[in-house]
């Protein structure tokens, strides 16, 4: 990159006068802030079904495991760490939308599946999802979502 080049995007992400970051052009800040605003869309989309997104998107994520998945799996699955999957899946439990258990092969690990009453909540869920996923959708348009889509997976590889 050529000195011009740099001062440049140097003065867009810095103030000239005290070199403090300007955090309108922060990605990290503007995810954050879309993603709070997507999670509310979301959940209010769900509320009928009494679940939040993040319970749907954990039970979704469940029953497409045909014979259960563990704590850590779902993590690593859900991108989200164990603590929060842990959390999120003892709320479950208790509702009574997952079942968990003891794994056969390994007695200190937990195998999760979803409860039929659970897979209820599924089905009554799904349509208010579709819905808001559509609205979604069709608020930034359909190739538009399709790029937002990819450059969240690109997004998801940083490391």
């Amino acid at each position: 990159m050529n000195n011009e080049m740099h001062n440049d995007l140097n003065n867009k992400i810095h103030d000239k006068k005290d070199q403090e970051p300007k955090l309108i052009n922060c990605a990290c800040r503007n995810l954050r802030m879309t993603a709070r605003v997507v999670t509310q869309f979301y959940d209010k989309a769900l509320q009928d079904s009494g679940l939040k997104s993040t319970q749907f998107a954990l039970l979704n994520d469940i029953s497409s495991k045909k014979d259960g998945i563990s704590v850590n799996e779902l993590a690593r699955y859900s991108m989200m760490d164990q603590t929060t999957v842990t959390r999120n899946i003892d709320i479950l439990r208790k509702n009574g939308y997952v079942e968990v258990k003891t794994q056969e092969q390994d007695s200190r690990k937990k195998n999760i599946t979803v409860s039929d009453v659970g897979k209820e909540k599924l089905k009554l869920a799904a349509p208010l999802w579709k819905n808001a996923q559509l609205k979604l959708q069709q608020s930034i348009g359909a190739e538009q979502y399709k790029v937002f889509l990819e450059t969240l997976s690109l997004l998801q590889e940083i490391e």
